[in-house]
Parts: C-alpha cells; sequence; structure tokens
C-alpha cells in the first residue's frame, strides 16, 4: 500500500455521497447566511449614509469646502485614511502623576513610565501630562485644565504637539481629525459647524471654508519631554489615562521607524522645504527636532542635536541667556527631549518641532532665527545617573 492510497477496512465505500442536513449540509447553510449577513453590514453604509467620508487619495471626496484655500492646493494632501479615522478623546480621566507607579502595578502593562515622552502643558496653577503614546492613537484630546477649555493636537509626521483655548458655550468647537493634512501636520475640522472648515494646527487657523482666516489663540508653553522630567519639574502634575476603548491602538501605533529614516524622506508633499543640509552641515535635516523658544521679545530656533553634541553626555542641562532672560533646557539624547524652562513668573513660548514643520511655516525667518553655534556664554552642565 503506498501513502497515496485510503486504508481498506472491508466495508464498501459510497461512491457518491448524498449531502443532507445532519452530514454537513447546515455549515453550508451557516456559511450562505454570514456571507449575507455580512454583505447587508457592508451595505448599511451606502443604505443608511454611514459610509466613511474620504477615500483615502482624492481630496475631494473628503467633503469639505476648499475653493477659498488660503494654501496651495498641492500641498494638502490625504492621509490614506477616511474622516475620523482616529477619535477625539474628550475629558479624559487623570490621577496625581505622583500616583502612576501604583497605577502602573495594577494593571498588567503599564501606562506611562520614567523614558517616555509627554507633552506638558501649564495654564495657570495646574500642570498635564499627555502621553505621545496616548496622543498617536487620537491626535486630539478635549480636555480643561484650571477652568480653562482646551484643544491639544499633535501631529505625529510633525512631531508637533499644539495647544489651543477652545470656546465655551455657543462658541465651543468640537475639533476632530479631518484625515487630511497640510505641509505632512494635521487638519481639523469642526464637527458642530454644518459646512465646517479646515484649520490648521502647524498656523493655528481655518485654512478653508466659512471660518478662513480665523485665528485659534494658543497655550504658550508646551513641552515634549520625558516624563520624569515633567514630574520633577511639576510634582503636583496629573497626567491622563488611557481611554478603555483604544487600549489596542495604543499598542499598534508607532512612528519610530518615520522618525529614524535615515534617508530622512518625507510621506506627504511640504512646501517651501528648508535648504538642503548637505551643502550647509550647520542647517539641521529635514526631521531634525528643534523647540522654538519666545523669551523676552526674542525667538530663537533651537536644534537638539547641535545641543546634545554640545553637551557630551546624555543628559544634562544648558542655560543661555535669550531675550534677558535665563533659558534652562534639560536635555536627554535618548529619546531626544529637551525640557525648557524660564525663572518663575517669567513668560516663555516653547513650540517642539520638526525643523521642517518650523521651516514651511515660518520661511521667511527661520533662518535668520535659527541657533546654528551654541553660544560662548552658555552653561553647560552634563549630569550622571538618572
Amino acid at each position: 500500500m503506498t501513502g497515496n492510497e485510503p486504508e481498506r477496512t472491508g466495508e464498501p465505500v459510497e461512491a457518491h455521497p448524498t449531502l443532507s442536513f445532519k452530514a454537513g449540509g447546515w455549515v453550508i447553510i451557516a456559511s450562505m447566511l454570514l456571507s449575507l449577513a455580512l454583505l447587508c453590514w457592508g451595505l448599511a453604509g451606502v443604505v443608511f449614509g454611514e459610509r466613511p467620508i474620504g477615500n483615502g487619495t482624492d481630496i475631494l471626496s473628503y467633503q469639505f469646502e476648499i475653493d477659498n484655500l488660503t494654501v496651495a492646493r498641492e500641498r494638502v494632501a490625504s492621509s490614506g485614511n477616511a474622516r475620523e479615522f482616529l477619535f477625539t478623546y474628550r475629558a479624559p480621566d487623570t490621577i496625581l502623576g505622583r500616583d502612576m507607579i501604583m497605577y502602573n502595578e495594577k494593571n498588567r502593562r503599564p501606562w506611562v513610565v520614567t523614558g517616555d515622552r509627554v507633552v506638558g502643558v501649564r495654564i495657570g496653577d495646574e500642570a498635564r501630562a499627555y502621553p505621545v503614546r496616548c496622543l498617536n492613537a487620537h491626535e486630539i484630546v478635549q480636555d480643561e485644565i484650571d477652568g480653562v477649555p482646551i484643544v491639544v493636537t499633535y501631529a505625529p509626521f510633525a512631531d508637533a504637539p499644539v495647544v489651543f483655548i477652545n470656546g465655551e458655550g455657543e462658541a465651543f468647537r468640537d475639533f476632530r481629525v479631518s484625515g487630511l493634512l497640510l505641509d505632512s501636520a494635521l487638519l481639523m475640522f469642526d464637527a458642530r459647524s454644518e459646512n465646517p472648515s479646515l484649520w490648521s494646527t502647524l498656523f493655528g487657523d481655518a485654512i478653508s471654508g466659512p471660518r478662513v482666516g480665523t485665528r485659534l489663540p494658543e497655550v504658550a508653553e508646551v513641552n515634549l519631554c520625558l516624563w520624569k522630567d515633567w514630574l520633577a519639574r511639576h510634582p503636583e502634575t496629573t497626567v491622563i489615562l488611557p481611554d478603555p476603548a483604544s487600549k489596542k491602538r495604543y499598542r499598534k501605533i508607532s512612528y519610530l521607524r518615520y522618525f529614524n529614516d535615515i534617508s530622512d524622506s518625507l510621506k506627504f508633499p511640504v512646501s517651501p522645504l528648508p535648504p538642503d543640509n548637505r551643502s550647509n552641515p550647520l542647517l539641521p535635516r529635514l526631521k531634525a527636532r528643534v523647540i522654538a523658544v519666545t523669551a523676552g521679545g526674542v525667538r530663537r530656533i533651537w536644534p537638539l542635536t547641535m545641543m546634545v553634541e554640545a553637551l557630551g553626555a546624555d543628559r544634562g542641562t544648558i542655560t543661555v541667556e535669550q531675550g534677558g532672560v535665563p533659558i534652562r533646557f534639560l536635555l536627554n539624547e535618548l529619546p531626544q527631549t529637551a525640557l525648557v524652562s524660564a525663572p518663575d513668573g517669567v513668560e516663555i513660548t516653547v513650540q517642539p518641532r520638526l525643523w521642517f514643520a518650523w521651516y514651511c511655516s515660518h520661511p521667511d525667518s527661520a533662518l535668520e532665527e535659527l541657533v546654528t553655534e551654541m553660544p560662548e556664554n552658555a552653561i553647560i552642565k552634563p549630569v550622571t545617573g538618572n
């Protein structure tokens, strides 16, 4: 007997078996019913108008008014996803930052650990941290700090956290992800509007629709730093907790490959681009991390790579004078971050970005304000340990 022959038992074999319900016909019937159910589910969006808006390629399919765009149309691109493919996180729960260790111990997966990047926001006497892993999965968080309604936005491809002050009552705007990008950064829309405008998080204003030219007020001091550094600077800070319905998404979404791409390539159109740093090594690469700091009426663009190299260590502080104000950078090499601070009571503006994202929104001033060499009077203090 060969390996391909059936084992003979001596009993007759039926040449043409008949399929009955008991003999397995129920499986085929169940499969047909399941297929029909899936087809009906797929057509439900067509029948009831619940299909996603935006086909992932054609910006016209997103059904926004773009005839009065204030930027060149070729700078607006589809993210490859429909409207609201990410959901705005509203009124997140929070805990005190000092309780995060206990929270992590009670949960199978830690939420925030010392080396995680967070967006730190301070308004009045309150400080709050928004983990970047959470912002990756939402890009918009509607929240309130010290009684002030805010919209925390994060554009991953520009590594740009921008926080806006929202209106109240009738002036409140329900911002959501549009599925479109301007210069590789998030465009959002107000779902309360019947004819919603597109709002740029990089520019801070509406670039199309009936609200074109309207600017949103920004929170001035927004840091993109390590959790341990934010907690040490603001020991009474709170931190937002995860949305229970989004935990799987938090684990799946990551932009490390994009940030670590040595080719420095961008995934979406950006215009104008800064000069190529291959012809001028003093200029940052396209996706270099920079921080725009305004103090004493003076704005400077500080490249983190330049500062870490000047530090000559994995961690440390550099203090510089800008506009007559001592500005302190608490730097970390990996992941590359800086917590920027000034003496208590001194107002400063802190705006983290990737270099291309700052340049395309400030092409007339970016090169003039860019710091290419450390000031001679900079106070550089490498630190050891944690």
